[in-house]
């Protein structure tokens, strides 16, 4: 009888203690490999098949977000994930836009959820390993800014619509709102591709909207669009979000039309292989308001737990007919 093998976790810092302490606390779980420069990690990924890579941010040489950038080009099965002990708003930037992160975790970790998001990161990796297809995150060859599937921008800012409709010459699927109960209709009533959203706070209406999309419609892939400049709203974002791209307003329209034809082209991919919808899975939320909420709306709780959502949150009904 074959025995099933331990999944494989990659484990990058330069900090020999940090090292060991990753080693101690995955050991027996884990077949755990250990590297202490970026540069070393990359020649263990081109030589080894891993399941999780882990990566301190704050390395000489190679921080954690680029290591992590041309470990996604080496190992793009691996599920990566950033450690980092400090707010640095563009390397949490860093890690959504060009690192792609599974899980952004804020040193010092609690060691129970850091085996729980190592061990949810292996899970994804070996129930998506024997479909995984090699999809490159490109853009149409013929740059062609015609499209079918809808956007939807969901923005207080009357100029964030249109500047999006500016960026694409063939606009007429893009509907513009700022008035969450029409973006929820939207959501519910047309194939929403895209979801383009600022952002105002971890306990802001956006981000509701974003952690229950991402959760009852993972295909739709989401864009935040915004002026936010706090490293830890980022960091759920990733977590509770995993949103595609983060883009600092104001940006050109050249740079819109190109992030938005690879949202359409990342929407395409998880339509052709569903599987790959849970390698973005998002996490449960830190907002237990939220989380009782959601619950309650998506009928996850017994009809006796169950109360009717009124205030904030009562569209987050509509989403579950």
């Amino acid at each position: 009888m074959n025995q099933v093998s331990l999944p494989k976790v990659l484990c990058v810092d330069d900090e020999p203690g940090l090292l060991r302490s990753l080693r101690w606390l995955l050991r027996g779980q884990y077949e755990v490999a250990v590297a202490a420069s970026g540069l070393d990690g990359l020649a263990l990924l081109g030589a080894e098949n891993f399941d999780v890579v882990i990566s301190d941010q704050r390395m000489p040489g190679m921080t954690g977000t680029e290591f992590l950038e041309r470990a996604r080009q080496v190992s793009p099965r691996s599920i990566r994930l950033l450690l980092t002990g400090y707010s640095d708003f563009n390397a949490v930037l860093s890690s959504v836009n060009d690192s792609e992160v599974f899980r952004f975790i804020s040193k010092p970790w609690d060691n129970q959820k850091l085996l729980d998001t190592v061990g949810d990161a292996a899970k994804v990796a070996r129930m998506t390993q024997a479909s995984w297809v090699d999809f490159q995150d490109t853009v149409n060859a013929d740059g062609a800014d015609t499209f079918d599937e809808g956007v939807l921008v969901f923005d207080s800012d009357g100029n964030a619509g249109a500047q999006w409709q500016a960026a694409v010459k063939s606009a007429s699927n893009i509907v513009c709102t700022d008035d969450i109960g029409e973006a929820v209709s939207q959501l519910t009533r047309q194939k929403v591709a895209v979801l383009i959203t600022d952002i105002q706070g971890a306990r802001s209406q956006q981000m509701d909207l974003i952690r229950a999309v991402r959760r009852n419609q993972p295909q739709v892939v989401v864009l935040v669009y915004s002026q936010e400049r706090d490293s830890a709203v980022i960091g759920r974002l990733i977590n509770e979000g995993q949103i595609y791209r983060f883009i600092a307003k104001p940006a050109g329209p050249e740079y819109l039309n190109r992030t938005l034809r690879s949202a359409l082209t990342r929407h395409r991919q998880l339509l052709a292989v569903p599987e790959r919808t849970t390698r973005h899975r998002a996490q449960v939320s830190e907002d237990l308001d939220f989380e009782l909420d959601f619950a309650s709306a998506a009928g996850q709780l017994p009809t006796s737990m169950r109360k009717p959502l009124t205030g904030a949150r009562a569209w987050l009904q509509r989403l579950f007919r």
